[in-house]
């Protein structure tokens, strides 16, 4: 292989080597030739080799990602493209930050997903209202609102366990559970009245009433995850879709948290939203996810 050679002679010994460093970086970043770091300092012939090493696990080290299939041996990482100029790259050599962070990958197999189709003239009271949710003042009002012996079911209570304790208790599982919800919208178009003919839609529309009309719809999405996550230390490793999930969580564990975070759901943000809503003739909300259910309440007054 042909190493590109681009040193200015009048640069003086030490910024040549940080130059041959950055001249092996962007050869490799074209190519998916492996290499190992050996051959990498070589290269670079830095006149400390402690030097190189420095520089290896302080700056280097993040530009490289390991070679799948070969022990010991690097690939050029994807954000070195964002160094691949000299003077990005000298820069980025002369600074103290770190530019690459390491993930380590969790997935859950079991999810609840639960989305409220309201229309969008409630937006801005709807996120007002769920707003005051994430905070502990207003969780702990609301859990005191339902019905003791309901909420001791599902909760059940620990001996000398006092209530404060008790409601803290749930305030900190509400917590590691709900982290936010987004808001998003649809237009639809609807009929609101039984299925007519164009004749008797026309003869109604001449009275002034519509038979059609234009909504748009905000819709409210909230996810949460049951059950514990499953690490995978090795990311877009193909042996996590083989596997068997179903072994990593006890169904008897996951059908009771399942069905706290659909008691808590709707006590606290499915009362709070019909509260605010109150007065529209539908309020639709879909569950998927472990269990797919569709939900309706609607306004006694239209039956």
């Amino acid at each position: 292989m042909n190493e590109i050679n681009s040193i200015d002679n009048n640069i003086d010994d030490s910024e040549e080597s940080v130059r041959r460093a950055f001249d092996f970086l962007l050869n490799h970043s074209r190519i998916p030739e492996a290499f190992s770091k050996e051959e990498f300092k070589r290269f670079a012939n830095y006149q400390n080799p402690k030097n190189f090493n420095t520089y290896f696990s302080k700056k280097f080290r993040h530009l490289l990602e390991k070679a799948p299939n070969e022990k010991n041996k690097y690939l050029v990482a994807g954000v070195f493209r964002k160094y691949s100029r000299w003077h990005k790259f000298r820069r980025y050599y002369s600074q103290s930050s770190k530019i690459k962070v390491n993930y380590i990958e969790e997935y859950y197999e079991k999810l609840m997903i639960f989305d409220f189709f309201i229309p969008l003239t409630n937006e801005n009271d709807l996120r007002s209202s769920l707003d005051e949710l994430f905070y502990s003042d207003t969780v702990k009002l609301m859990l005191n609102k339902i019905l003791k012996n309901e909420l001791n079911i599902v909760f059940p209570i620990k001996k000398k366990e006092s209530k404060e304790q008790y409601i803290e208790r749930i305030c900190e599982w509400i917590s590691k559970r709900f982290g936010g919800y987004s808001i998003g919208t649809a237009r639809g178009r609807f009929k609101i009245d039984d299925l007519k003919t164009f004749a008797e839609v026309a003869l109604q529309k001449t009275k002034g009433f519509d038979y059609l009309i234009d909504e748009t719809t905000a819709i409210v999405h909230f996810i949460f995850h049951v059950g514990p996550p499953i690490k995978n230390q090795v990311l877009f490793n193909i042996e996590q879709f083989q596997e068997d999930l179903d072994e990593h969580n006890d169904q008897k564990e996951i059908e009771l948290e399942a069905n706290q975070i659909r008691f808590i759901f709707k006590n606290l943000f499915v009362r709070n939203i019909l509260d605010l809503v109150n007065g529209e003739d539908e309020i639709w909300m879909l569950e998927s996810g472990i269990r797919n259910c569709l939900y309706i309440w609607k306004n006694e007054n239209f039956r």
